[in-house]
Order: structure tokens, then sequence, then C-alpha cells
């Protein structure tokens, strides 16, 4: 029953996302011997502004030149 939670930026589409997701669940199935059925993976999208690096928002990183 391997679970994988995924954080991202907001911003990828369903289709970027569709691809992640197969990606993975191949890995897990050929590299963990999990079954491809007991594999379920969660996107949480998250906005810039709610996502700090090294004590920067992301929002106000974008903006640095």
């Amino acid at each position: 029953m391997p679970h994988v939670q995924i954080t991202l930026l907001e911003g990828r589409t369903p289709e970027q996302k569709r691809k992640v997701a197969e990606g993975i669940t191949r890995v897990l199935v050929e590299e963990a011997g999990a079954r491809k059925e007991a594999v379920s993976i969660a996107f949480l999208d998250v906005r810039a502004t709610d996502y700090a690096r090294a004590g920067v928002l992301v929002a106000d990183q974008k903006r640095a030149p």
C-alpha cells in the first residue's frame, strides 16, 4: 500500500500530473514490487505565497532579479 504525497507549487496541468503519477507508479511497481492497484498518489498544490524556502516566501523569491 504505497502512498506518495507530492507537494508542488500550483500551476501544473492535469496532463503533467498524469505523467508524474504514471511514472511514479511504474517505478514503485518495477523497483519496490508494489501492485499497481495498491499505489495511491496525492498532489497537494500550494500557492507561492503559502510556501517558503530559506525563510523567504517563494512568491518573493520569484520577484528578485
